[in-house]
C-alpha cells in the first residue's frame, strides 16, 4: 500500500467520532508496526497479515537495518584486507525494498504498507565546531520562520528558548555535513523503498529546531522528490530506554496545555501525518519491564491536534514491547522489535539446547537452514500473531477493503 491507503485506513480507525469524542472501546482498533531485521521477519510478519479475512500491518525497516542488510563494513563484522566500495543505504534499501515486494506477492498480502523507522538525525551539540557543507537552501530564513511560527501560536516561552546565539548553533548543525549527509540518506531510501511511511528520528532535539528540521525533511520528501503520498512521522520530545532510571512525570494543567498548542503547531507548520511524543514507554523494554501509557496526555493532545489543524495524526508509540497494554485507538500505531528479536532468539536458543550433541558431532540436519526456515520463522510469525492480539486490528480486512473504497 501506498501512504494515501494507509492514510484512508488511519483515518477509517481514527478513535474520536465527529464531535471529537471517543468512540466506543470495540471500536478502536490500533495498527501494529513489525520491525524487520532480516528476510525471515519480513516473511513471518507478512504471512501473518495474509491469514484469513487479511490484517492490515506496516513492516518497518530502521536505518540500521538497512545499512547492515547493505554491508555496511561498521555494523557488521568485516575480515581485515577487504575494502567495501558500494553504498550500504542504497543497496539495504533496494534489498529490503525487492524482498517485501516479493513476499507481499506471493503470499498474497493485500494491506501491507512499508515504513521508514528511526531514521535518526545527528545529535545536536550545543558549542560544537561543526563542519560546513554547501547548500544553497536558505537554513537561517527556515529557522527564523519556525520560531517566528511558533511565536505567532502564543508559545512564547518555547520561542525564547531560541535565542540569537542558539539560532546561528542551530543554522551551523543544519548546514554541516553530518546533517546534509544524513539528510541525504534518508531522500536516496525514500526514493528507492517509496514506502507509505517515514520516520524521522528527531528525540530529543530543541523544539525551534525540531519544527524547523521536520519541515525541511517534509520539503524535501514532497517537493525535493516529488513524493506526495508518504506519511511522515517525527517526534516532539523524547522517549525513554529502558534502564535510563528517568521517571516519567505525567503533564497535568498548563503545562499539557502547552504542549497540546505546540503538538498541534507541529503538525501544521511541518506537514506531519504521523507523531510521536513521550506517554511514559521505554525503548527496549525486557521482557519483565511494563510501563502504562499516559492516556489523559495522549487523549488532549490527540484531540487538540485535530481541533486546531483539521489533521488526524495518528500517534506512533515506540517502546511497544514493554507496554503494560496497548491504548487501542489513541494509540494509531504500535513499534515492536524487541518483542520479535528476543522471540527468534530463544527460539534458536532451545533449538539448539535441545540438540546440542548433535550440533558437536556435526549433524548435518540439526545445523541445516531448518533453525532459520521452520523455528525462527515460526517464532516471529506466531509471536506477530500474539501482538495483533492487543491491537484490535486482526483480520479487519473486511473493514480496510471499505476504507480504501472512499
Amino acid at each position: 500500500m501506498d501512504g494515501r491507503q494507509l492514510r484512508k485506513i488511519f483515518d477509517g480507525f481514527c478513535p474520536f467520532d465527529e464531535n471529537l469524542q471517543l468512540k466506543p472501546e470495540d471500536q478502536q482498533v490500533t495498527i501494529l508496526a513489525a520491525n524487520s531485521n532480516n528476510w525471515w521477519s519480513t516473511r513471518a510478519f507478512v504471512m501473518a497479515a495474509s491469514m484469513g479475512k487479511q490484517s492490515p500491518i506496516i513492516i518497518q525497516f530502521s536505518y540500521n537495518s538497512n545499512i547492515k542488510i547493505g554491508g555496511d563494513p561498521n555494523t557488521i563484522w568485516v575480515p581485515e584486507g577487504i575494502n567495501y566500495t558500494a553504498n550500504a543505504v542504497v543497496n539495504g534499501a533496494k534489498a529490503n525494498a525487492d524482498w517485501i515486494a516479493m513476499e507481499a506477492d506471493a503470499w498474497g498480502a493485500d494491506y501491507v504498507a512499508v515504513s521508514l523507522d528511526h531514521f535518526k538525525v545527528p545529535g545536536f551539540k550545543p558549542g560544537k565546531q561543526y563542519k560546513t557543507a554547501a547548500t544553497p537552501f536558505d537554513y537561517a530564513g527556515l529557522l527564523e520562520e519556525a520560531r517566528d511560527f511558533i511565536k505567532g501560536r502564543g508559545l512564547d516561552r518555547v520561542a525564547a528558548e531560541a535565542d540569537d546565539a542558539t539560532m546561528k548553533e542551530y543554522l551551523a548543525y543544519m548546514t554541516s555535513t553530518e546533517y546534509q549527509g544524513f539528510r541525504s540518506d534518508f531522500m536516496q531510501t525514500v526514493s528507492v523503498m517509496d514506502p507509505a511511511w517515514g520516520m524521522i528520528d528527531t528525540e530529543g532535539i530543541p523544539f525551534v529546531l525540531d519544527f524547523a528540521i521536520t519541515r525541511d525533511f517534509s520539503m524535501g520528501v514532497r517537493e525535493g522528490l516529488g513524493n506526495s503520498h508518504m506519511m511522515l512521522e517525527a517526534e516532539l520530545g523524547a522517549t525513554g530506554t529502558s534502564g535510563d532510571d528517568i521517571a516519567y512525570e505525567p503533564m497535568r494543567g498548563a503545562d499539557l496545555d502547552e504542549f497540546a498548542n505546540l503538538a498541534a503547531a507541529f503538525v501544521e507548520y511541518t506537514g506531519a501525518e504521523g507523531m510521536s511524543y513521550d506517554i511514559g514507554m521505554k525503548h527496549a523494554a525486557k521482557a519483565d519491564e511494563k510501563h502504562p501509557a499516559d492516556e489523559h496526555k495522549l487523549e488532549a493532545v490527540q484531540r487538540a491536534i485535530i481541533e486546531q489543524t483539521g489533521v488526524y495524526a495518528a500517534y506512533a508509540q515506540h517502546g511497544g514491547t514493554g507496554a503494560a497494554e496497548v491504548s487501542r485507538g489513541l494509540v494509531g500505531k504500535t513499534n515492536v522489535n524487541t518483542a520479535f528479536l528476543v522471540a527468534g532468539s530463544q527460539a534458536r536458543a532451545s533449538h539448539f539446547a535441545d540438540a546440542g550433541a548433535k550440533v558437536d558431532g556435526g549433524d548435518k540436519k540439526v545445523c541445516g537452514t531448518d533453525v532459520e526456515t521452520h523455528v525462527y520463522l515460526r517464532s516471529l510469525y506466531e509471536s506477530c500473531l500474539e501482538r495483533y492480539e492487543t491491537t484490535g486490528s486482526y483480520q479487519t480486512g473486511d473493514r480496510v477493503a471499505e476504507f480504501l473504497k472512499q
